[in-house]
């Protein structure tokens, strides 16, 4: 009888803590408070980062899209919600000659929990971006709709100068001197060739990083891919520089397609 009533008291202290948690558990989320939105960009390591850095280098356009992600903290609603990116103190960037932002895709959208707001890196708006970086510092501000919460600064660093000396895999014994724009019409004729051999492409770039960043002279891509380039790319490129500006190629053997 004794050992019922224990069973009996047990059960009963057992339920009453099993409902306190469950109106605990009711009352962690207030839905007249106001939610929130914060920052999340990650890059390509999968690493979440508050600020990115990028140089135009030897690429040939004249504009880069960085898409800059706002999440919501709460419930989503029947409802768009608006939030406010404001340049804050230290940028250097002017708006309309450095950048445009997307003001439109300033909101969450209703029923949605995420959005991406898009900043566009101008070119050839202002020459001292060859001399030297230009930031852009943004801050993300409350709203009458959201609050802020977390991640709630970015920066963004970019310039365009131009390197000028011969990245270490450009090998004497297989190009021509090096020149900037000589370097921006090899990468133009080597990402061309993207529609037409994507694999070859796609391994050399996974190997040697966008622009051959990661390469070197040992064991760099005119070594291990030397058959591919000189048909595809530097038998071009001679050709192209024959045609319009010989002095480039002066002292170039023609490749041979091997």
């Amino acid at each position: 009888m004794k050992t019922t009533y224990i069973k009996q008291a047990l059960l009963t202290l057992l339920c009453i803590a099993a409902t306190a948690c469950t109106n605990e558990d009711y009352q962690l989320y207030d839905t007249t408070q106001k939610d929130s939105a914060f920052m999340e960009y990650i890059n390509d390591n999968d690493e979440v980062v508050t600020s990115i850095n990028y140089s135009f280098g030897f690429d040939i356009a004249t504009q880069y899209v960085i898409e800059l992600p706002v999440k919501l903290m709460g419930m989503p609603s029947d409802k768009a919600r608006a939030f406010t990116l404001e340049p804050d103190e230290g940028t250097t960037m002017q708006e309309g000659v450095h950048y445009t932002i997307d003001h439109e895709s300033m909101y969450i959208p209703a029923n949605g929990v995420e959005t991406k707001v898009k900043i566009t890196l101008l070119r050839n708006n202002d020459p001292e971006l060859q001399q030297k970086e230009f930031t852009l510092n943004l801050v993300l501000k409350e709203s009458e709709d959201l609050a802020v919460v977390g991640q709630n600064k970015f920066s963004i660093t970019y310039s365009d100068i131009h390197p000028e000396y011969a990245p270490s895999w450009w090998v004497s014994w297989a190009m021509p001197a090096y020149r900037y724009d000589v370097a921006q019409k090899f990468f133009e004729l080597f990402y061309a060739m993207k529609d037409v051999n994507p694999t070859v492409i796609d391994e050399m770039v996974t190997t040697y990083g966008d622009y051959f960043t990661n390469a070197s002279d040992f064991q760099g891509p005119l070594i291990m891919y030397s058959s591919f380039l000189n048909k595809y790319v530097l038998i071009p490129l001679y050709e192209y520089y024959e045609e319009h500006d010989p002095s480039a190629i002066e002292g170039w053997a023609k490749p041979s397609p091997m």
